[in-house]
């Protein structure tokens, strides 16, 4: 006797992910990556201080140079219809301003950053880095604490590539963000050690 196969289940959209988790939902935070809703542990403290303290730096620098605008999560990032996440940090250029919505962003950032954990690490690689690749994100910086490097990778419209892995005693550029030099140095230095 032939078992019954099991209905796929379909996939969520960003209208779906709107409904489920509405701004009173305060607490829990979820992405929708390729369908599914994924809550998100919260940050440990390592994460915490380097994310802003790397926006700090970000925000300073392209607001002084007049360039784009900064936003540090929790925030929306509607990349299509089956994704929406919420980097750790993102960048739009002026010239990108419109997809801003009011609530957060539709479409691509021009700079997305992710600080990797164990929790998310092979997530943030294998599923997040190729729709940020086709999506149209120029650059994805990934923050490894454990390593103290942050590797910078470059998009297409197709596919992230690895440009530049960058050490504590690097200073940090970005095509994406022109003129902006992040001293990774005194940022790595101030995050505590990960357990």
């Amino acid at each position: 006797m032939t078992q019954p196969q099991a209905k796929p289940r379909a996939k969520l959209t960003g209208a779906d992910y709107m409904a489920q988790t509405p701004p009173s939902h305060r607490g829990r935070r979820y992405q929708l990556i390729e369908g599914e809703l994924i809550a998100m542990a919260g940050p440990n403290e390592p994460h915490q201080v380097f994310i802003g303290d790397l926006f700090v730096e970000v925000r300073t620098q392209t607001r002084t140079l007049g360039i784009g605008e900064a936003r540090i999560s929790p925030f929306d990032v509607a990349i299509d219809e089956h994704n929406t996440f919420q980097p750790d940090m993102l960048f739009v250029s002026n010239e990108r301003r419109q997809i801003f919505d009011g609530h957060g962003v539709t479409g691509a950032p021009d700079v997305v950053v992710e600080v990797l954990s164990e929790s998310t690490r092979r997530r943030d690689f294998t599923v997040k880095l190729p729709v940020y690749g086709r999506s149209g994100v120029r650059e994805a910086w990934m923050a490894d604490l454990r390593a103290a490097t942050v590797a910078k990778y470059v998009g297409d419209g197709r596919a992230m590539t690895l440009a530049q892995v960058y050490g504590a005693n690097d200073i940090l550029t970005s095509e994406a963000m022109p003129g902006v030099a992040i001293e990774l140095g005194p940022i790595f230095a101030l995050t505590p050690a990960v357990a």
